[in-house]
């Protein structure tokens, strides 16, 4: 099965092929069943429909759905150096962090983790190196979301039945990661679809930190769909730093969330630079008393990039917090849609949820901006606006009046206007050469 095309309803791949990747993998049955299983239910449910509102603003016609292909590569390399030097770019020298896990079409490219920390039990590795050795973790905790069930749309319940390559992040109760985790997602010419899963699990007590980075160089549209799980036991501290570098003809689909326990910490970064078209769903669930979450998010869209963010924030206990600030700016023909949603449970009293979303447009570009609150019960802290603006004027002559040159100014103004989110990321190297990407994008687009 290498090189498996589809049509706009998926009916050229079979469950045969669904076999085969479990054949291929020598999966456990319960793997090989949730596949038959997502299979069957992929079926049954139909695309999702433009009058849905998460999807209102998203033209799904126009994803290359026709083109998802499953290419199994089976050869793996050993080295960083067998990696495209473009690659290298995006990551942090080894040094700084305490793990490395490559990608490069789905295969396991390089992986290296520091002894300390493999002494005390943490898992960095590859989902399908894993579920041999932890399959009842992974088993137990396996696509329970709201929004990474298989049954969510067609296209999770399609990713659910096709997955290959993933990532899997274990830390045992009680452990410290003592340096960041770095993990990318690369995809060469010869990739197909991108069909990663990311599972992240912190055990009560634990705290751990992933940065994780993808990038591509396709020649022909190709469809991505992408699935991030995070579970963050009672107590836990986990932070999630998750960008993206697409290709210029990456369709994406990105469905990411994570559940909170009684008083677990979550910090969470997302940005989004690349890709012809994305769309994202970003869900919080704080599940139990005292639970936290900041959410911090940026785009930068140029060209004719469609980048579209759907955020949730779900308090399901009391005395929960969560805080969300994304911030976009648009060059160009680009267009960016934000739609946040607040949640509050009728069990969720003492609940404060905050959110924003601003906007800063640079030329005629359009910004969607839909922030939203859905309250079913008293004594909260609520809140959400937006914004969406040009430059300031008065920024600009303060900067001007003291010797900048206008082009200057405004990339100055761009790069602070994004860093409220870039100086989250949880390791200076990388929040460093995000500025600088920052400015480089502007200057590459003036």
């Amino acid at each position: 099965m290498s090189g498996v095309q589809t049509s706009p309803d998926f009916q050229a791949v079979s469950l045969r092929d669904v076999e085969a990747l479990s054949d291929f993998y020598a999966e456990p049955d319960w793997m090989r069943a949730a596949r038959r299983d997502a299979w069957t239910l992929a079926q049954d449910i139909p695309l999702p429909h433009q009058k849905e509102e998460a999807w209102r603003r998203i033209p799904l016609h126009r994803y290359p759905l026709d083109s998802l292909r499953v290419a199994r590569m089976s050869r793996e390399r050993t080295a960083l150096d067998d990696l495209p030097p473009c690659w290298h770019y995006t990551m942090a020298p080894e040094d700084l962090v305490s793990g490395t896990l490559v990608h490069c079409n789905d295969v396991n490219s390089y992986q290296a983790m520091r002894p300390e920390d493999l002494r005390s039990g943490v898992v960095f590795d590859t989902l399908h190196r894993a579920l041999p050795t932890h399959g009842d973790l992974i088993r137990r905790y396996w696509m329970q979301g709201r929004t990474t069930r298989p049954d969510f749309n067609k296209l999770t319940a399609l990713h659910a039945a096709l997955w290959h390559g993933g990532t899997f992040v274990y830390v045992p109760a009680g452990v410290r990661v003592s340096r960041p985790l770095q993990s990318l997602l690369a995809y060469d010419v010869d990739s197909g679809s991108g069909l990663h899963h990311t599972l992240i699990i912190a055990e009560k007590g634990s705290r751990v930190s992933l940065i994780q980075d993808r990038v591509s160089q396709e020649r022909r549209p190709e469809l991505n769909l992408e699935m991030v799980e995070i579970y963050a036991e009672e107590g836990a501290w986990v932070r999630y730093a998750s960008f993206q570098h697409w290709g210029k003809a990456r369709y994406s689909l990105s469905v990411q969330e994570a559940n909170l326990a009684r008083d677990a910490n979550f910090l969470w970064i997302n940005g989004a630079l690349g890709g012809q078209m994305n769309k994202e769903f970003l869900s919080t669930s704080l599940n139990e008393p005292g639970a936290r979450a900041q959410m911090y998010g940026y785009a930068f869209a140029v060209g004719e990039q469609h980048i579209d963010q759907s955020t949730y924030q779900h308090h399901r206990a009391p005395n929960t917090y969560s805080n969300l600030l994304y911030r976009n700016v648009l060059r160009d023909q680009a267009r960016t849609v934000f739609y946040g949603m607040i949640r509050a449970e009728q069990e969720a009293a003492g609940m404060e949820g905050y959110q924003a979303n601003n906007n800063l447009l640079l030329s005629d570009a359009h910004a969607y901006s839909i922030p939203g609150l859905e309250i079913r019960c008293n004594d909260v802290r609520c809140s959400h606006g937006s914004t969406t603006s040009r430059i300031d004027p008065q920024q600009l002559f303060y900067l001007q009046a003291r010797g900048l040159p206008t082009r200057d100014a405004e990339g100055l103004i761009v790069q602070g206007f994004l860093r409220s989110v870039v100086e989250r990321v949880p390791l200076a190297y990388m929040r460093d050469r995000l500025e600088e990407e920052i400015i480089q994008r502007f200057w590459a687009h003036v």
